[in-house]
């Protein structure tokens, strides 16, 4: 990657090869520059906050990865090939899956059904629309998946999800999102709503999540649930990345300045 110092500050980066870089992205809708010249990489087990103020580009970027919107220039590469992502299916297809903040599950599916939406397996031959999906092999890969992250949800073969608490679907679509995307879990807002011991089991999860070596990229408002499970933190304002910085090298105030303008690029030469 070849970083633009016009915009960008990247502290204590490591050699490892990335698994997913963004060269020189841009996203114009009409004459609104949504991302400008946009350049980072993700390195296998990075979890890596995405901050900014409403409007600085983040969900615009979440869209460009998970395959709803292609960049208007730029490249997106996937271990060192270049690739397109979009639609949706193609960036699932790469092994990456989003979690939105409104979880995207069908809220009058179990669990188990809820995983294998679109990717439902079915008994028979012949066309799908003739064949019986197989809803015990769904739900004990689906238990087996909770399992192996020591989620526990009760009724999980017929309990919908619209009965669960906030926590419990959270965690569902997390479940899901790190069992299908292989290379990068997109997760928008994932404590949003949630009440604190909600939200404390959701970051416990994704510091699993972490530690089994998953990439996460993480939007988030909560600065201090970012500096309880990130590695690092990209701010972005005004479409473009101010910075990139290792979460052990920087601050919350730093960060919050980064994010407000108080502190940039063009504030390097006089410190």
């Amino acid at each position: 990657m070849q970083p633009d110092e016009r915009n960008t500050i990247d502290r204590g980066l490591t050699t490892a090869a990335p698994l997913v870089t963004l060269r020189n992205v841009s996203k114009l809708f009409g004459g609104v520059h949504a991302l400008d010249d946009v350049s980072f990489e993700l390195r296998r087990g990075d979890v890596v906050g995405l901050v900014g103020d409403n409007g600085a580009g983040k969900s615009t970027l979440v869209k460009i990865l998970s395959g709803v919107f292609g960049p208007s220039s730029g490249e997106i590469l996937i271990e060192g090939e270049r690739e397109t992502l979009t639609p949706p299916a193609r960036a699932q297809r790469h092994g990456i899956e989003t979690v939105y903040q409104d979880l995207a599950l069908v809220s009058s599916f179990t669990v188990a059904e809820n995983f294998f939406v679109g990717r439902e397996r079915s008994w028979g031959r012949g066309p799908k629309l003739f064949q019986i999906m197989n809803r015990r092999s769904m739900t004990s890969t689906a238990a087996s998946a909770l399992e192996s992250l020591n989620i526990s949800i009760p009724h999980l073969k017929n309990r919908p999800v619209e009965r669960m608490s906030g926590g419990q679907r959270q965690m569902a679509a997390i479940a899901r999102g790190a069992f299908w995307g292989e290379r990068l879990l997109l997760l928008d807002e994932p404590t949003a709503a949630l009440g604190v011991r909600e939200s404390r089991e959701v970051l416990e999860l994704v510091s699993q999540l972490s530690q089994r070596g998953l990439t996460m990229l993480m939007v988030t408002h909560n600065l201090e649930h970012l500096w309880s499970v990130c590695n690092r933190v990209i701010v972005m304002r005004r479409g473009r990345k101010v910075a990139d910085l290792m979460s052990s090298e920087t601050t919350m105030d730093e960060v919050v300045a980064y994010i407000t303008g108080a502190k940039g690029p063009e504030t390097l030469s006089s410190e």
